[in-house]
């Protein structure tokens, strides 16, 4: 609507005139609002713009940077002060874009007595002039270098247009938009919540074909007790498509990092399914997918492998780069049912270009490099601190693009041994905690189960006590654990954040990690791998190469 507002403003004022809005702030480097910028550019004398901050959609550092929220509780999102001029009588050519960014760790009150102090434009005297580049990037403008570096994918490879890429396949992780009825930490609640959401849809479509006088919206809002209408499902009630319930269905997701779960993986009832029909076609088929952030992801950039079907969050609107693909379904029908693991595998096609092998050989003059080779090299340059700080404006914005190092088998290493440690987090080695009981005697298994209180350290700063319960503590976590971030969170925080009871508030439905484990003793097990995988993560990581551009 602000858009809206600023679009009738200028129209308004037609060849002369000032324009001023408090808006979301979220177009000054949106990566979707770039027309926006230009227009702004072409149709004004002069802007500018004060950044105040307060995107409180973000986590951790960053946040914390963001300050306060300039309209308190009210509101999430960045806030930003801009003036518009027309002035026909100007005597500089073009748009002159003058930006002042209100600074880092404000709070509400400390940015409001700055503006108060200010009284107008005139009271900042460090305002920045931009000169956008050919994306109409305002701030955080891309990098010249990371464009002639190799892109993992684009839209024409996958379409089959070029083969200039690393990938051909790339696909979005699943969205369900019904999380609550498809996804559970417990099998047995996963397939009877599916078995109540397929009778309430079959009693809706059963009642749709009988009375044709009826619209889609009049049935479905007769049977939401354990469905919720939205999305692709009433389009396929409207189709009057029909299904079952089998457990077949009941597939592993990666729903967030390092946090595993069931899924009822019927298309009927998944919003978007993307290409992953193509990507894990099959219960028993064998891919390893590099997980990347959408683009215009406002998190610091990471990257995660993951061995089965990845949900949209996984990493933040996540973009999937899998290893090999699968041949896409004649009939779409067929699709569905090969993917919840009913009929035969498909041969699996090798995802990697020609194109890509013969160039990654001829820059190194190494005709032994095999397409396994860069798809490690891949995963492990997308690691170094150098390469995500240097390029962090490019891979907030652009689909990540791969530069050639001067030492392709460190990162190719790195990669490898990362991509076993990312896969097998469930089996890997465990890192020794010391067990703390607040009880004597032996402890039972009951005393290893989460409740509805979510675990916590003892000591925020420090985060070397976990509470998991108020029988078990787990001491001994150190400091390297908490060096590793995927998607905005170390993985223990993820999963301190996910292993607890909840309830849905609309559904009633209650997802119990606790039947995750075969054990409740399992849960420390777990910890132990977590932790693990993080400390050895971050030794990796910290020990890659800085260098990362050949010269």
């Amino acid at each position: 609507m602000y858009k809206m507002a600023i679009r009738w403003a200028s129209d308004r004022i037609e060849k002369q005139g000032i324009v001023a809005f408090v808006t979301n702030g979220s177009w000054i480097d949106g990566n979707a609002d770039s027309g926006v910028r230009a227009c702004l550019a072409a149709e004004f004398s002069s802007v500018h713009v004060l950044h105040l901050r307060g995107n409180q959609r973000t986590q951790g550092e960053v946040s914390r940077r963001e300050g306060g929220k300039i309209f308190g509780s009210g509101s999430r999102a960045p806030v930003a002060i801009t003036i518009l001029v027309k002035n026909p009588n100007a005597t500089h050519e073009g748009c002159e874009i003058h930006y002042r960014d209100i600074g880092d760790y404000l709070t509400r009150e400390e940015k409001l007595e700055a503006l108060h102090k200010a009284v107008s434009i005139k009271g900042f005297s460090d305002w920045e002039t931009i000169t956008p580049n050919s994306h109409y990037d305002w701030i955080k403008q891309r990098s010249e270098a990371f464009a002639h570096f190799y892109p993992l994918g684009s839209p024409d490879a996958k379409a089959g247009r070029v083969n200039d890429t690393i990938f051909g396949l790339y696909s979005q992780g699943v969205k369900t938009n019904r999380d609550p009825y498809i996804y559970n930490f417990t099998r047995d609640a996963c397939a009877e919540n599916a078995r109540r959401m397929t009778q309430d849809y079959l009693d809706a479509l059963s009642e749709f074909k009988e009375n044709p006088g009826l619209s889609v919206n009049e049935v479905a809002r007769r049977h939401t007790e354990n469905v919720t209408w939205v999305g692709e499902l009433m389009g396929s009630l409207r189709r009057k498509k029909t299904t079952k319930f089998d457990d077949n269905y009941i597939r592993k997701v990666m729903y967030r990092p390092f946090i595993a779960t069931n899924c009822y993986a019927n298309y009927i009832f998944i919003q978007r399914k993307y290409q992953m029909d193509r990507i894990f076609p099959n219960k028993t088929s064998e891919n390893r997918v590099i997980c990347v952030p959408g683009i215009g992801s406002k998190k610091a950039f990471s990257a995660l492998m993951t061995g089965t079907i990845p949900d949209l969050g996984l990493n933040n609107a996540v973009q999937c780069f899998p290893r090999y693909s699968y041949p896409k379904p004649a009939d779409p029908s067929e699709g569905t049912h090969t993917f919840q693991g009913i009929g035969e595998l498909p041969d699996r096609i090798d995802n990697i270009s020609d194109t890509a092998l013969r160039t990654f050989r001829d820059h190194y003059r190494d005709d032994t490099l095999t397409k396994d080779d860069i798809f490690d090299y891949v995963y492990g340059i997308l690691h170094p601190p150098s390469y995500r700080e240097q390029f962090a404006n490019d891979l907030s914005k652009m689909i990540p693009r791969i530069p050639f190092a001067p030492d392709f088998h460190a990162f190719a290493q790195a990669g490898a041994v990362l991509t076993s440690l990312h896969l097998n987090y469930e089996t890997c080695e465990r890192y020794p905690l010391e067990l703390i009981f607040s009880h004597q005697g032996e402890p039972q298994p009951k005393h290893f189960q989460l409740s509805k209180r979510a675990m916590r350290y003892t000591d925020k700063e420090a985060k070397t006590t976990l509470i998991l319960n108020d029988h078990v503590r787990l001491s001994g976590i150190p400091e390297e654990a908490h060096r590793y971030v995927v998607n905005g969170r170390t993985p223990l925080e993820w999963f301190i954040d996910r292993y607890k009871i909840t309830q849905d508030k609309d559904s009633g439905i209650i997802n119990d990690p606790n039947g995750w484990f075969a054990d409740p003793r399992d849960l420390v097990t777990a910890i132990e791998r977590i932790v693990y995988v993080s400390v050895e993560s971050a030794r990796i990581i910290e020990g890659l190469p800085a260098e990362i551009v050949s010269n």
